[in-house]
């Protein structure tokens, strides 16, 4: 049992607002559920915007098709005109059509019942309320979302949107009945965003201050921790600036507090320089790196995947550092986790590379492996030592020196942007070249150690065609697998340093190799062939802003 809904309107209708309210009266019900929006880089207009909510008993990991979606639900006739082709039914308001009413559509005058409830702003309430109504969904679920969404506005406003979302529902029910039938199924699943599993897996790993400079599609993980930081001890400070930011990352960390930022394309590009302050300090620290369509400004509200090769090398010089890129929503919470233990273990800074699609749908996560959140801190000293003979960068076997924080008795040291000896000091003598070949050995050594961490792509389906990708456009392609038998999904997520005996063993066997991305030179194939010398030769490549869609897949492959 599926459906696909998608309400559009213009931006400032309430859009948002009303897909939230749908996404979670089904989760609610226990229906596995995906939800995206679309939307542009304006507070108002935008006539066409739109929230695409996808339901079902069955695991779904996207938002489905774009070409086709069961019900419509019009907030103003541009949206009605543009988008009645693919719909099966249609809500929308009586005013914005006079012609014969067909079947499967239920005109309603949503303008008047919103004036009659008290304000013509909760037109989108008025709609959402027939919706509940075509799909079979008690009235009280929605009534019961009303109260908690519009509560802190007092009592009286949650009232009036409760009116007239019953308003619509009846209305809806006397013209076509519960005619899809979504009762409940079963007990409330969990519904999060990408950044909200972020931030969440972030505190269950031990984050303790999170320090970032608002830049969509990162800004959520920070409004997010906001509101919910404070509550698990996380300070939370919005910078003056990207630069600022991760600054005070590094001197979270080198006080001892797991740390991290997030921001997009443009904002890490000026973290570059303090990026590499991380890899020469060994400072701990993580990015989320929230890739948009670019260059500069580019789609600040669009999707893409187009940062990869910022990634694998981003600042200046050689250093150890890892990439990170969950493929599922549920994924995040645990790919945090793991970032967060290999910049602690490691002493490096880590790369968690999401997208816009990642960060703002929403998406039902089934229970939580709370074992998954161990916390491993590494070489951290925690007793006093002797000053004479401590030593924060010393020689080792691994490249891992053992980490004295401020206020360890003993544990003084020199950190410095410059190439020092083991004691922190800078060098400037005749055994120059001598301590920095030692130094850069031992940083670049904890490499060997951390791709022993690293998984191999995990394999979803089989088949003699091998769809390969990373990040998040895997949700898009594990849907597909499970509606193609011989389609098999290869999704790379601990991306370098790359395990490469296992991701030569997961791409071995397949008699096509299909790269799959969100960017125009199809940077993951790129980079195995430079890795593992296989070469991706067949490409399904998209630039322009959107997700993979099901249907478009489906003719592709």
């Amino acid at each position: 049992m599926e459906v696909t809904i998608r309400i559009s309107g213009a931006q400032g209708e309430g859009v948002e607002s009303a897909g939230r309210l749908t996404a979670q009266a089904l989760a609610k019900l226990g229906y596995h559920v995906f939800a995206f929006r679309q939307y542009a880089s304006i507070i108002k207009g935008n006539p066409t915007m739109f929230y695409q909510i996808r339901a079902s008993t069955t695991k779904i990991y996207s938002h489905g098709r774009w070409s086709s979606f069961d019900v419509l639900v019009a907030l103003n006739k541009n949206a009605l005109v543009a988008y009645e082709g693919g719909a099966k039914y249609l809500i929308y308001d009586s005013a914005d059509r006079s012609t014969p009413q067909r079947r499967g559509e239920v005109p309603i005058p949503l303008a008047d019942y919103a004036l009659k409830a008290g304000n013509k702003i909760m037109r989108n309430t008025v709609a959402v309320g027939a919706l509940m109504g075509l799909l079979g969904i008690d009235i009280s679920v929605l009534a019961d979302l009303l109260k908690r969404e519009f509560g802190e506005k007092g009592e009286k406003i949650a009232e009036q949107n409760i009116q007239a979302a019953q308003m619509g529902f009846d209305h809806a029910v006397k013209a076509v009945g519960s005619a899809l039938g979504f009762g409940k199924v079963g007990e409330p699943k969990l519904l999060m965003s990408g950044a909200e599993a972020l931030a969440v897996g972030s505190i269950l790993a031990g984050m303790r201050f999170y320090a970032a400079y608002p830049m969509t599609p990162a800004s959520p993980i920070m409004h997010f921790l906001a509101e919910v930081g404070p509550k698990f001890g996380v300070a939370v400070l919005q910078a003056e600036d990207e630069i600022a930011a991760m600054n005070m990352v590094i001197g979270a960390s080198f006080a001892g507090v797991r740390a991290a930022t997030g921001t997009s394309g443009g904002g890490f590009d000026l973290m570059h320089e303090a990026f590499g302050l991380a890899g020469m300090i060994e400072a701990p620290a993580v990015v989320f790196l929230s890739q948009r369509g670019g260059p500069s400004t580019g789609l600040p509200t669009e999707t893409e995947q187009a940062d990869l090769l910022m990634a694998l090398s981003p600042s200046h010089g050689e250093y150890p550092h890892a990439v990170i890129a969950p493929y599922t929503i549920e994924d995040g919470l645990y790919a945090v986790a793991k970032a967060f233990n290999l910049a602690e273990k490691y002493q490096i800074p880590v790369i968690v590379a999401t997208d816009l699609y990642f960060n703002e749908s929403l998406t039902t996560v089934d229970d939580i492996d709370w074992k998954r959140f161990k916390i491993e801190r590494g070489e951290l000293v925690t007793s006093p030592v002797v000053w004479d003979e401590y030593k924060r960068y010393k020689l080792t076997e691994t490249g891992v020196s053992p980490r004295a924080i401020p206020g360890i008795l003993g544990g003084m040291h020199v950190a410095t942007s410059d190439e020092h000896d083991e004691r922190g000091d800078v060098i400037t003598d005749r055994h120059l070249p001598e301590i920095r070949k030692a130094m850069h050995d031992k940083r670049m050594r904890k490499l060997a150690k951390v791709v022993e961490e690293m998984e191999g792509p995990a394999v979803f389906g089989s088949g003699e065609i091998a769809l390969v990708t990373w990040g998040s456009t895997a949700m898009p392609l594990l849907d597909l697998a499970s509606l193609e038998r011989d389609v098999e999904v290869i999704a790379f997520r601990d991306i370098y340093p790359l395990n490469k005996e296992a991701a030569l063993r997961a791409l071995d066997g397949a008699k096509a190799l299909i790269d799959v991305e969100l960017n125009y030179e199809g940077q993951l194939a790129l980079y195995l062939k430079r890795e593992l010398g296989v070469e991706l030769k067949m490409k399904i490549l998209k630039w322009w802003g959107e997700p993979f869609s099901l249907d478009e897949l489906s003719e592709l492959v």
